[in-house]
């Protein structure tokens, strides 16, 4: 009785080294696939901070010209919005009697 119980014991352990193996195996394919995408975007990533290296002595320059950017697209939309009001303004007259 106790040799069955330890061929049995024995099958058990095979058969769920087994399926554990089968299912890291099933798990390898998808996770290489993954490991693919992840060295091309690493690549990529390297590729642009390479490309970038050059604007790092220009940077001030950059974050200036943003800044002036900005500064007239303010002004740029306070003029919209007043051209904006003298149009509502006008419309009234502008309509067909």
């Amino acid at each position: 009785m106790m040799l069955l119980l330890t061929i049995l014991s024995v099958l058990a352990g095979w058969a769920f080294l087994s399926l554990l193996v089968i299912g890291l195996l099933l798990i390898l394919r998808p996770l290489q696939a993954v490991r693919g995408y992840l060295e091309k975007i690493t690549m990529g990533v390297r590729a642009i901070e390479h490309q970038l290296v050059p604007l790092g002595s220009h940077i001030s320059l950059v974050a200036g010209s943003l800044g002036e950017t900005a500064d007239a697209l303010g002004t740029l939309d306070a003029g919209l919005a007043a051209t904006g009001r003298g149009l509502e303004a006008a419309a009234p007259a502008l309509r067909p009697h």
